[in-house]
Formats: C-alpha cells, structure tokens, sequence
C-alpha cells in the first residue's frame, strides 16, 4: 500500500488508492497503520480524504523502490482511475492525469492533458508555466517513433494552440522557426480545418516576426490562404481569427480601406460569437490601427474607449491593455503627448503577459520623445529595443530603431542617430511598410529642418563629436528636408494616410517660412489646416492656423 500510494505522490486521495490497490480488504487497516508509525499523516478530510507522506524523503525512497516497469503499471491505473473518478471536474486534475499518463503507457493521452494543462495555464495569464506544459507535449509527440497520420494531425493542432503562447511570451522568432520547420507536415494533411489555422498563424507570426525581404506582403499572401480555405469550408470561428489579423498587415502595407473592411467582418461574426473576446479587442484595435494611420485619432480614441469599456466588463485584461494602447494612439495622432504618456503606462501596468507588458513602451517612449523628456524616451526605447532584438519582433523594433535616432539626434549623437533612422526607413522600403516609410520620411524631413531652423542650441562639446556630421549636412539641409517632406507627403496621399500628409505639409510650411518663400508657406499652412479639420486633429489645427497667422 505505501509503494502504490508512494506513485500518486507525496499527496495521496484515498479513493484513488483504494482503487488501484491489490490489498482492498486491508487498506483501512494499513493506513492507520501507517499513521501510528508517522510515515503518513491525514491531510484533510474534506471535499475528498487525502494523506500524505510524513516526509518528502520517504515517498521519494519508496518509490524508487519500485521496479521501473511495475510503476509504470501503477502510473497508468492511477491516471485511469482518475479519469473515470474526476470526469466531472477534470480540468482539477489536468496536470497530474499528464504527470501519471507521461509516466505510464498513454504517451497520446500524456500529451493531450499537457496540451490542457498548457491551456489552463494561459487561461489565468501564465505564461511561462504554459510554455513548460506545451513545450513538453511536443518533445513527446515530435519525438514518438513512426507517428500515425492522426498524431501528425495532434502535433500540428499542438503548434497551432501552442501559437497562442508563444503569441502572448512574445517569442516570434522561435515561433516562426517551429512553424517553418512543420508547414511542409501542415501542408501533407488532409484537413483544411486544421491548414488553415496554420496558414493564418503563420501568416500573423511573420508579421510579428523577423526582419525579412517582402515579409509582409508573405504575411498577407497566408493569411489569404486561410481566408480562402476558411470561406471554403464555412468555417466562421477561423475566418473570424484572419479576419482580426488582417488590419494589422493591411495597415503596414498601406491599405488602409481594406483593413478596415476585414476588421468590421471579423466584427460581424463577434456577434455570433459573444465568448471570443480576443476577436472582439483585435479586430477592434486593428480597426483602430488602421483609423489612427488615416489620421483619425478620434476615432481610434473612441475604438480604444470601446475595448477598454468591453475589457473591464468582461475582465478580461488583455482586452484592457489594447484599450489604453489605442487611446494613447488617439492621443499621439491628436498630439496631445502627455495623456499619450498616461495612456500607455495604463496599459503597461496593466499588462499581465510579456508581450502585453511590452508593445506599448513603442508608443511610450515616442510620446515622451515629442513631449520633450528623451531621457525617459531613450530608457523606454532600449528596453523594447533588447526585447525586440531578443525576440525577433521586428514590427516593433524597425519602429524602436527610428524612433532611438530620433532620440540619439536630441541628445547630441547626430551622426549616429542619422543612421538609424536611415536604416529604418531602407527596411521599411524592402517590405513595402508604406505608413512607416512614409512616417519615417517626414521623421528625417523633421531632423533636416531642425538644422536648418536651429532650434536646438548647441554647446560646443556636441559641436566638435559631431563635426564631421555638420559639415556634410548643414549645408544642404534644407534640400534634404524638402525632399523627405515632398516624399512624406507623396505616400501619405497614395495611402490615405491624412496625419503624416498634414504634419509633413506643416513642417514643410515652416521651412518655406525660413527661406522666405511665403506664398510655398502659405500654401502649405493651407494644405495642413484642411486636413487638420477633416481629422479633427484640434492641438495640431491650433497650431496649423498659428502658423498662418504669423505671415500675415
């Protein structure tokens, strides 16, 4: 009785005992038995009567007492046992039904609660604990020795539910390595259901993911797929998930119309899936991505307000976290940089996730760059910087990369600085990110006119580390301004993208202003007034008309 109790564990229920024992007749006996000797001691009495071992030590001696062969017996009627005593409250019991059924002969079965148990875990914001759960059923699935067709289609169905882990620990470049290494498997199913969900996590992973030529028009193309095979086969809840992840891609590419058509279809069968929360707030804040892009901030606010509002009601926190995130983009497009700043420390401390805990410092640490405070922005832009170095989130880090020299430049480290948000903007370009190209541009136009209006003294210390970076573009810089601005402004229109087209004709009206060209100005004050007004963009309308006033 105390080897058989020694395989339960430490812990021991005494139904589950008294079923898998050999001596039925003997165990109320034993037991008190084993009491009066002080190796095992009652733990509780209810719901269920459960002992336990005096001491750690002496389960662990007993049971290594065992022969590896009759434990494994007793492993697998425990789990056995447990399944039929516990059907009605399983998920109590997900992880050690995994413990006994890896321990026993039931490898498919160990792999199945494992899957569970990973679940469960990220169900309650555990994420590394979930990692644990998942990453042991695929050593044991990715491992077993000639794999039936079926349990190809469980290790597939294990990637695509272990994506929502790696999703949320923010791990994209191991992510997108799994899920290359497997899509050829994927692909040899003969399951649609379950290709498509592949297709579409692959295609949001490599969104998320590295850095690589055409990498978003890749994430469209799958992501495409899976639209096809999910309309194909009438299969709502998926099509929803493409349908949410669409408007992220959509708005990198520039396609702004058509992020937001896909995020009000995924929006459309929300209704009929009142329980998808996360369809809810990611289709919702892709809508809202793609408005803030238009320059909409207000109504990227009130999207913003809507998820926060949804996320209390439903506690759901992740929920909450877009909800601050999209306000701050709100605020950012309005210009109003300190509510931005309020904005996004809500959803950082509210955050339980690392991802979560991270994607918000980008709007963070821009906000505190135009509110002014670099040294705050500079320790907010190198810890996403390291994250998304670590991690491989590029869709973060080409932004963190331009935004840091932006940053270097306000402290005095021009040249440096220069030649990141250069390297940005050429990554952008190979993968046609053209809001960010576009974003990027008007950035460098906004360096060129600096040094051209002078606004920022400089000591003489800074003067000669930078030395070489004056002399090759003082001279031309108000050229160079116009340019990025004129190339700004050019994307900007082919996209829609009415923020970045009225920010950059503003600049643009400030630098003919200096080379006293008032009718340019003037024109382009104009310009940045109209678009102003049709995105209700007020702090930024302020200052558009000011500056018009000031030529009068």
């Amino acid at each position: 009785i105390l080897q058989e109790a020694s395989v339960i564990g430490r812990g021991f229920l005494y139904e589950i005992l008294q079923r898998i024992t050999e001596l039925k007749d003997r165990i109320d006996g034993e037991l008190s038995h084993l009491e009066r000797l002080d190796l095992i001691r009652t733990r509780s009495l209810q719901p269920d009567l459960e002992y336990m071992f005096k001491h750690a030590l002496t389960q662990e001696v007993v049971y290594n007492g065992l022969l590896k062969k009759d434990r494994r017996e007793i492993h697998e009627q425990i789990a056995l046992v447990m399944e039929t005593v516990f059907q009605n409250r399983l998920p109590e019991f997900y992880e050690a039904l995994a413990f006994h059924f890896k321990r026993g002969r039931s490898i498919i079965k160990a792999v199945d609660y494992l899957i569970r148990s990973g679940e469960k875990s990220l169900a309650r914001y555990s994420v590394e604990e979930s990692h644990q759960y998942f990453m042991e059923a695929f050593d044991l699935l990715s491992n077993k020795p000639d794999r039936t067709k079926d349990e190809d289609a469980q290790l597939i169905e294990l990637l695509i539910k272990w994506s929502w882990v790696y999703y949320y620990r923010g791990d994209f470049l191991e992510q997108v390595n799994l899920l290359s290494a497997h899509k050829d498997l994927a692909e040899s199913l003969d399951d649609r259901a379950i290709l498509e969900m592949f297709y579409a996590w692959y295609g949001f992973s490599t969104y998320c993911g590295p850095a690589t030529r055409e990498k978003y028009k890749n994430s469209y193309e799958y992501l495409r797929m899976a639209l096809e095979i999910g309309d194909e086969i009438e299969d709502q809840k998926i099509i929803g998930h493409a349908c949410s992840w669409f408007p992220w891609v959509c708005s990198e590419l520039g396609a702004l119309d058509e992020a937001i058509l896909y995020g009000e279809r995924a929006q459309e069968i929300c209704k009929n899936n009142p329980t998808e929360h996360y369809l809810f707030f990611k289709s919702l804040g892709g809508i809202g991505c793609a408005y803030s892009f238009k320059g909409n901030g207000k109504k990227a606010f009130e999207l913003g307000t809507s998820i926060l509002d949804y996320g209390q009601k439903h506690s759901n926190i992740r929920g909450m976290v877009v909800g601050h995130w999209l306000k701050g983009i709100g605020f950012l497009n309005a210009g109003d940089f300190p509510s931005a700043i309020e904005a996004a420390k809500k959803a950082i401390q509210t955050a339980k996730d690392p991802f979560y805990s991270q994607f918000p410092k980008l709007i963070l640490g821009l906000a505190f760059a135009q509110n002014g405070q670099f040294q705050e922005a500079e320790e907010t832009l190198e810890e996403l910087s390291a994250y998304c170095r670590d991690f491989g989130c590029e869709i973060h880090g080409t932004y963190t990369h331009a935004f840091f020299g932006l940053v270097s430049i306000a402290k005095g480290r021009m040249g440096h600085g220069l030649k990141m948000i250069e390297e940005a903007l050429k990554v952008c370009h190979e993968n046609q990110r053209r809001w960010a190209f576009a974003s990027i541009e008007h950035a460098l136009g906004l360096v060129y006119l600096q040094i051209v209006e002078k606004s920022n003294p400089v000591s003489l210390t800074t003067m000669a580390k930078n030395i070489g970076f004056i002399l090759k573009n003082v001279p031309t810089a108000a050229k160079k301004a116009v340019e990025h601005f004129n190339r700004a402004i050019e994307v900007a229109k082919e996209i829609g993208a009415k923020g970045i087209e009225g920010q950059a004709y503003l600049d643009l009206g400030h630098l003919h202003k200096l080379k006293g060209r008032r009718d340019q100005a003037r024109d382009c004050f104009s310009k940045a007034i109209k678009i102003f007004e049709e995105c209700e963009a007020e702090i930024y309308l302020k200052k558009a008309n000011k500056a018009l006033e000031s030529l009068q």
